[in-house]
């Protein structure tokens, strides 16, 4: 009985790091997203600002 208790606690705990490492995962990915979507917004900016610059010099 104790071997059927101890291999269920083990069970659970392989269900478990794998949910962890699926949640890192998706994480990097996330995080991956974030710095594009920053990299394009700092870009727009500095387009936006070009353009600010070329309408005072006119």
């Amino acid at each position: 009985m104790s071997e059927n208790v101890e291999n269920l606690i083990l069970e659970h705990l392989r269900g478990m790091r794998a949910s962890q490492e699926r949640m890192e995962h998706e994480l990097r990915e996330i995080k991956n997203r974030i710095t594009s979507v920053e990299a394009g917004v700092a870009g727009i900016r500095r387009d936006a600002a070009h353009d600010n610059d070329k309408i005072v010099q006119q």
